[in-house]
This record gives C-alpha cells, structure tokens and sequence, in this order.
C-alpha cells in the first residue's frame, strides 16, 4: 500500500468533506430555527456561486468571494421574509411542496440572468486586475493537493467549526435554541423570534455560497454552471448521517462523507463505476433503517 496516496486520499477527503461540512451545517442551521427542510438548498449554492461569478467580473476572485457573502446573507434573509414566514404553521407537506416549488423558481430565474452554460470565474476582463486566487497548490513526498483543495481546508473547515462555536457560546446561538425548542415561549420572554429565524436563513445561504463557490472551481478549474444542482443533492445524506437538529453532527457527517468518496473513488470505482456518487446515499438508508435519527441527532419521543 503506498502510504503517500493514502495520505494524499485522506487530505482530499477532508477538503472535500469540508465543504459537504459547510452547507449541510447551514441546511441543518435552518431547519433548527424553522423546522422546515430547505428543498431549495442546491439552488442556494447556485445563486451564491453565479453572485460569485458576476463579482469576479469586477474584482479579484477572493474579494469577488468576500463581496458576495453579504449579498447571498440578503437573498437568504429576502426568500425567509418574503417566502418562508407566510408559511410557518401550514401543514407539513404544504411547506415541502412550497420549498420544491422555490427550487424550481430559483433554477429558472438563474436560468434567465446568467444563461444555460456553464461560466468561467473571471472570464471576462473588465478590469484588468488578477482573477485567480493564489495557487497554493502543493507537491510533497509523493503527497499532492490542488490549490483548492488547500483552499477548501483553510476556509471552510475553519468556517464550519466557527459556526459550531457561534452557536454553542455567542448569545445569538443561545437565542437560536430558545426559538428551536419553542417560539411562542421565546416570544414571551421578549425574543425577537422573527429577526433570529431571518438571520438563521441568511447565515445558511452564506454558507451554501461558500460551498457553491468552491464546488463550482472558484480555487481552480470550472465554474458556476446548473451542475451544482446535481452536487447540491450531497447535502441531505450529510445531514440525515450527522441529524437533522445537530449543526456539529452536519460536520463530522460531511468530513465522514468526503472520506468515504475520496477512498470509494480510490479503491471501488475501478470495479463498480459509479458506486462513489451512489455510496452517500446507500449509507443514508442505512442510517434511516438502523438510527433514523442522524449520529447526532436528537430521539425525541412525541405523544399523540
């Protein structure tokens, strides 16, 4: 067994995992603070990753990425306030319904502002400035990493483990559980339950921006392109596998994710094509038949 490609697997793994990380724990932050699961997540990731794209029209790629959090934070906050909140209270599969219907509008609307193909991060030079992020791409004992994978380590790790951290010591976390375990009581003791849920909403399309971004090749290669819907699906067996109310549980699920496609990849593709894309979702009936709810999640036990 050669140890630097193990290693080598492991990295790529994590970098990818990291960003599975990054926007199951905004999915999973959402359903936290609204009970409603978000069927229009891969079309955040969409959006957040063609905002990216029309910034780096303008700027360098990294402040083109840092220029469109902001605006991916108001169109989370724009679709809570305008789509979501008249909602809240109807019947479970009505919301559903509304969710997938919000995905199909926001494919469509994408469709119509940035076209069918797929985009190159600053193709078109406007402004004569530098467009890629710096190449930190590495060569060493045999172990190799692209310059996004390194990027993905550095920035969405972190990210995803900050988030964590927010939400277990910041007040606004301890806002967000008040709200998650009853919003009429967090009404009562004086909460702004309206304005917590926005900000969850805002948070989650940053975070789908940053991994729409990353996964769509704004550290190297690609771009932006209706392929992130398909790479958008990977968010909900991240978040069954860590639980549906667990933000820590989307991370340790997205980093396991990862490790599991990068060693499929290395060790099973060759003898069953295709098996990578599937074994995500052959774990989740796993985890759905065996501990439906999530690693992490919370058993709760309701009377009816």
């Amino acid at each position: 067994m050669d140890f630097s490609l193990v290693v080598q697997t492991i990295l790529n793994g994590l970098a990818n995992g990291a960003l599975y990380a990054v926007i199951a724990s905004g999915f999973v932050l959402v359903y936290r603070a609204t009970s409603v699961v978000n069927f229009a997540i891969a079309e955040f990731m969409l959006i957040g990753a063609y905002l990216t794209y029309t910034m780096s029209l303008f700027f360098p790629l990294l402040v083109a990425l840092l220029l469109a959090l902001p605006l991916a934070f108001a169109f989370g906050v724009l679709v809570e306030r305008g789509f979501v909140r008249p909602l809240l209270g109807r019947n479970v599969v009505a919301v559903i319904m509304a969710t997938i219907g919000l995905a199909a509008t926001l494919d469509g609307t994408a469709l119509i502002l940035w076209g069918p193909d797929q985009k190159a991060m600053g193709a078109a030079d406007i402004s004569q400035l530098p467009k890629e992020m710096p190449n930190l791409a590495f060569n060493m004992g045999g172990v190799f990493l692209s310059s996004k994978a390194v990027w993905s380590l550095i920035l969405a790790l972190p990210l995803a483990i900050l988030l964590v951290t927010l939400l277990k010591y910041s007040r606004y976390g301890i806002l967000l559980r008040a709200v998650s375990e009853s919003e009429t009581a967090a009404l009562a003791m004086g909460i702004n339950a309206p304005r917590v849920v926005a900000v969850a909403w805002g948070i989650s399309a940053m975070m789908a921006a940053i991994g729409g971004a990353f996964l769509a090749g704004a550290a190297g290669g690609g771009g932006p392109g209706h392929h992130l819907v398909l790479l958008g699906l990977i968010v909900f067996p991240v978040a069954i596998l860590g639980g549906f109310d667990s933000v820590p549980g989307a991370v340790v699920a997205g980093l396991l994710i990862g490790l599991i496609e990068a060693f499929s990849q290395l060790y099973l593709e060759s003898f069953l094509p295709g098996i990578t894309q599937a074994i995500p979702f052959l774990i989740v009936l796993l985890v759905l038949l065996f501990r439906p709810y999530g690693l992490f999640g919370q058993h709760r036990i309701e009377r009816v």
